[in-house]
């Protein structure tokens, strides 16, 4: 057990409703681990953590806040598209954070999920890690991509 407490900005965003959605989303897909970043209250150029599941505080911490681009979680923000990465633990892409390791994952997607009424405004973006190596395919990508968009509710 890590003696690390969470950040002030961790706790600040956290939404309770979305961490509830997460984790039946996590279990219904048969991961292991998630996130939601959302793109407000975020600043320009920014995603925030508002939600995870069975991240470790190190991890939490170090994603709270994510620039555009950064990891695959800004990178799906930046580039408006899912990004898969078969396993997170030997990635050498750049696209794989370091810190994110942590998180023990290795087949890991991260999902953008639109406005419904504007499919130009992100709203969110949703990871799901599993504890197997995966190659995704493209119906997979797009089961877990519609699946994401159910976030909509929580939010």
């Amino acid at each position: 057990m890590s003696d690390v407490a969470l950040s002030e900005t961790v706790l600040k965003n956290a939404r309770p409703e979305v961490e509830a959605w997460l984790a039946e989303f996590v279990e219904r897909n048969g991961g292991f681990v998630g996130s939601v970043h959302l793109s407000e209250p975020a600043e320009e150029g920014e995603i925030v953590l508002v939600a995870s599941h069975n991240l470790p505080v190190s991890v939490r911490n170090g994603t709270a806040v994510i620039p555009l681009g950064k990891g695959m979680a800004g990178t799906a923000a930046q580039r408006r598209a899912p990004v898969a990465i078969s396993d997170f633990q030997t990635d050498t892409t750049g696209v794989a954070v370091r810190g994110g390791r942590a998180a023990g994952s290795q087949g890991s997607l991260t999902l953008p999920v639109f406005h419904p009424e504007d499919d130009t405004r992100l709203v969110a973006v949703v990871g799901l890690g599993f504890t197997e190596q995966r190659d995704f395919t493209a119906e997979e990508i797009t089961k877990y991509a519609e699946d994401a968009t159910t976030v909509l509710t929580a939010l």
